[in-house]
């Protein structure tokens, strides 16, 4: 395999020196397509490019990037953070219990981690702060319930995962949905134990009529998910038509309805989503070759015999997979990571007898958790900057979180009836 260990090591040097990854695996393939020439021409270098630029499925991606700036600028996450407030207020933590709850929704809009933690972490940390829980707490409840975002329908990940490995989108967002949950309710645990342990937060006393009036005041952010997953699992449109219609439903609410988007956010959030768009294509396009390079060599064969053949049948497999996609999105962006190894490890969990939708849903859960760690997790640097809080305090108060958010991990991949049994029970 000297192409492949050609490829390796010159993109592993590149990313040493301070290179973005996306140069150096697009400039590492070329140079092994030169040097080699495993094929007559190099014809095939814009050809990989277009295939990959161009997949209908991955014009979902920009459409969902979008949805999230909007909502960043709008009144759908602060409407999503009010009414939770009077659902889970109430309970011991109730703010943090608010910040996990409303980011499980937000996420079921906006697809997006770091809206998520852009948006909450400017709203909801000063609320928590003078609610009484210390800032870097509040920070760091805010910093591991973001990656909700990625795993509960409709996530960008999950999106970039099914288009480059050539799965149904559809059934890759449904069978999000529960892990999703579960990863709330693991975080909701350590938040009401240390919450109660040291008296944070005051509570909220819990009333009918309070639900009903907020529900009144914030019911056009509150369908959202419901108008958004409801046409997407239905077939009326398909992932890419429902990230269109996200994009409109946002404009209509805060644009033209209650007046709360002006052009000027309208343009800065296009612009935003054009510039994060342009990254991840980049990605994608040096991929393809990278990825081209690999199966000519069959390295995904080689791989998944030499795996296969280690101790511990699946069960090893799955657990060695959980270390690697771990240690992975805790090195490189979760975005390049899951469009450069999923199609690489796809192969070698198929071969195992592991269903492709199952080890999409923990890929994306792996990777994850990379968003919220040191040394390269955009979230982690996304709260300490908007909330002025040291990343060594952040990370020290989100330990036990991150505990929570393995756990939930381990669940769902020896459990894999919870990725598997929404898009069976929709038919997908």
């Amino acid at each position: 395999m000297p192409m492949t260990i050609t490829l390796v090591i010159i993109t592993a040097v590149l990313v040493i020196i301070g290179t973005p990854i996306a140069v150096s695996l697009g400039f590492a393939s070329m140079i092994v397509l030169l040097f080699f020439q495993p094929v007559p021409n190099l014809l095939i270098i814009p050809q990989l490019f277009s295939e990959a630029a161009t997949s209908f499925m991955m014009l979902a991606v920009p459409l969902f990037i979008l949805t999230g700036a909007l909502m960043e600028r709008g009144t759908v996450g602060r409407n999503l953070i009010d009414f939770t407030t009077s659902i889970v207020g109430w309970m011991t933590g109730g703010l943090g219990a608010v910040n996990i709850v409303g980011s499980m929704i937000f996420g079921g809009i906006s697809g997006s981690s770091l809206a998520d933690s852009a948006t909450f972490g400017s709203i909801l940390v000063p609320r928590m702060v003078e609610d009484g829980y210390p800032k870097d707490y509040a920070g760091a409840v805010t910093l591991t319930s973001s990656c909700l975002s990625v795993v509960i329908p409709p996530s960008i990940l999950l999106v970039l995962a099914a288009a480059s490995t050539q799965q149904s989108v559809a059934k890759a967002l449904a069978g999000g949905l529960l892990p999703g949950i579960l990863v709330t309710i693991m975080l909701l645990l350590p938040n009401y134990f240390i919450a109660k342990k040291h008296g944070y937060g005051s509570k909220v006393k819990f009333s009918l009529k309070h639900i009903g009036q907020k529900f009144l005041s914030c019911w056009t952010a509150l369908i959202a998910p419901i108008i958004i997953l409801g046409t997407i699992f239905s077939g009326i449109v398909t992932p890419t038509e429902g990230a269109a219609v996200a994009v409109l439903y946002i404009l209509i609410i805060d644009g033209i309805i209650y007046r709360k988007l002006t052009l000027k956010d309208i343009a800065d959030a296009l612009k935003s989503t054009a510039i994060l768009t342009s990254a991840i294509l980049f990605i994608v396009t040096s991929s393809a070759i990278a990825n081209f390079i690999i199966s000519f060599e069959h390295v995904p064969q080689f791989l998944a015999k030499m795996l296969l053949e280690m101790p511990g049948g699946t069960v090893g497999l799955l657990i060695l997979l959980d270390i690697i996609l771990v240690l992975v999105g805790m090195t490189v962006d979760a975005s390049p990571a899951i469009i450069v190894f999923t199609p690489l490890f796809l192969p070698i969990a198929v071969t195992a007898g592991i269903d492709p939708i199952h080890f999409l849903v923990l890929s994306v859960m792996g990777l994850a958790l990379g968003l919220t760690t040191p040394p390269y997790g955009v979230c982690l640097f996304s709260i300490a900057s908007v909330c002025n809080i040291s990343m060594q305090h952040l990370v020290r108060k989100a330990l036990p979180f991150y505990v929570a958010l393995i756990v939930a991990l381990i669940l769902v991949t020896f459990i894999p009836q919870l990725s598997l049994f929404l898009p069976h029970i929709l038919g997908l």
